[in-house]
């Protein structure tokens, strides 16, 4: 009976490790194995591995990407959720950007690789899961010392406990099985457990809501975080310029404006193609003969026999024309044959629930900061529409690490989230360096925790994540401690059988198992 409660509790309990593991295994699975590409006039499938960085590779309705890539013909939805934890399928056009482990869900696109599989998205995805597994936190490097010591120190209490029966005096049958409840009830699973399971579901929860913490220790550091610091430009905002205003003075074929900013990849003029794209109910392509562009100024062409020019006041007033450029957003103008008939003014929007996600770091009684190497004004403006007080701009990066460094001096532990080159130095300092998805490769590079979905949202629930789990790893060596501390003198007293033992011991280390799933529970 002792051996088979024992088991039954064993059984259960790696039941619920594997149920906690799962979310790797379902990653995992989501790696396709072949793919088809274009070769000449055909197409033929190939093992992942033998695609190279740029090959087209054609996916259809229904499969799975396996390669990151760009769109080159076709658009069509993606689901993304399985990476991203974003439930909207994501419409993507020619040039947008494919990430391994998403699925097509109504079109036949091509796209051209822009990694080999080995540097995939979900590639990398699985091996820094199973990296963060891997690794131990601090907390549970002293479990283990604890557990280390355990059996020993029991094994010492029931020697001592049989002699102390045996000499009290009574039989040796009632001794022995006396110091054997203290070996059966005495529960080293329980203390071993209680750090490993509660990180491991903390792991699967962020990987599943497309939050990557490359190493379990990096949960413990930032559940006791007390500042983090953000940078403002595609992190707090979009990182693109959105038309927000628009004056006509005249009226104008849009058709060859649409034309001239499709032929720049400026962000400004990306911005002003997409909202002739949302707004316009169709628009006929111009023909633009001679367009050039004009670094730090515009775009100039002809089309119909006019001249047409689109840029900022100084192509403007090369032109001869005068604008009012006093603005605290960006101006995009657009003349033909030197008369202003549009102007469109564009600025970096916050990310959408940008003000409810700061709000929610606030409340976890974080200081959140802002800093930008933008002018101030734009910066306060920013601060000011998502509820973050402490503004700092016109830093340099070299700044942004001083400024993190003046804050471990004052003995916060920092929080940084980046997306850019300039965020390097910053991201290097802090104690917890976190990347968007969308940010440079080597921001990404140097972070511990990767956003997957870009989204502030996010940031705020890796925070959620991160302190529930070390919540529940002190609860679980707290029940470890507590139970150990007494069932064992009431086994060493006689008061409990080996059978009963049995059933206490398997049920303490199940109810550290089942503790460290309430993570899951907190966040459905």
């Amino acid at each position: 009976m002792i051996i088979t409660f024992v088991l039954f509790g064993k059984f259960l309990e790696v039941l619920s490790r594997k149920n906690a593991a799962d979310t790797l295994d379902i990653i995992g699975k989501h790696i396709p194995r072949e793919v088809s590409i274009v070769d000449g006039e055909s197409i033929r499938s190939v093992d992942v591995n033998e695609v190279k960085e740029g090959d087209v590779i054609v996916i259809r309705s229904g499969e799975r990407s396996a390669i990151d890539g760009e769109v080159i013909s076709g658009e069509g939805s993606f689901d993304e959720s399985n990476l991203t934890g974003e439930s909207e399928p994501i419409f993507k056009r020619i040039g947008d950007k494919i990430i391994s482990g998403t699925t097509s869900i109504d079109a036949l696109i091509h796209y051209r690789a822009t990694k080999d599989f080995a540097h995939s998205t979900l590639s990398n995805l699985v091996n820094l899961l199973e990296n963060a597994m891997a690794q131990k936190p601090s907390i549970e490097q002293l479990a283990n010392r604890l557990s280390q010591h355990f059996s020993s120190t029991i094994l010492f209490l029931a020697i001592a406990t049989f002699w102390g029966w045996y000499f009290w005096p009574h039989s040796f049958d009632r001794s022995l099985m006396v110091g054997i409840s203290v070996i059966i009830i005495a529960c080293p699973c329980a203390l071993a457990l209680a750090t490993p399971v509660a990180t491991l579901v903390g792991l699967a929860l962020g990987a599943k809501r497309g939050i990557l913490f490359k190493s379990a220790a990096q949960i413990e550091t930032m559940a006791k975080a007390t500042m983090v610091v953000l940078d403002k430009t595609g992190t707090i905002t979009q990182g693109r310029p959105e038309v927000v205003y628009a004056t006509i003075h005249e009226p104008f074929d849009t058709g060859a404006l649409h034309t001239l900013v499709s032929s720049s990849k400026h962000p400004i003029s990306r911005g002003v193609m997409e909202y002739l794209d949302r707004t316009e109910a169709s628009i006929d392509a111009g023909s633009i003969e001679e367009a050039r562009e004009i670094p730090a100024r515009g775009m100039v062409g002809r089309s119909n026999g006019s001249m047409i020019a689109g840029g900022n006041a100084l192509l403007m007033e090369e032109l001869g024309l005068s604008v009012d450029s006093v603005s605290d957003k960006s101006l995009f103008y657009y003349a033909v044959d030197n008369r202003l008939v549009a102007t469109y003014e564009l600025r970096d929007l916050p990310k959408e629930r940008a003000y409810e996600s700061i709000a929610a770091l606030k409340n976890g009684n974080l200081c959140v900061v802002m800093l930008t190497g933008d002018h101030e004004a734009a910066a306060v403006r920013v601060a000011h529409e998502v509820g973050i007080d402490e503004v700092h701009a016109h830093l340099t990066p070299e700044g942004k690490a001083a400024f993190i460094e003046q804050a471990h001096s004052e003995g916060h532990i920092v929080v940084m989230a980046g997306d850019g080159v300039n965020d390097l130095l910053a991201l290097a300092v802090a104690d917890i360096a976190i990347a968007m998805g969308n940010g440079s490769d080597i921001a990404i590079e140097v972070s511990d925790v990767v956003l997957m979905n870009d989204s502030l949202t996010s940031l705020s629930e890796a925070f959620g994540i991160s302190r529930k789990t070390y919540g529940l790893i002190k609860q679980n060596l707290g029940i470890s401690l507590v139970y150990n501390s007494i069932t064992i003198p009431l086994a060493m007293m006689g008061y409990v059988i080996p059978l009963i033992a049995a059933i206490s011991m398997s049920f303490s280390s199940l109810l550290v198992v089942g503790n460290s799933m309430r993570v899951r529970w907190m966040y459905k």
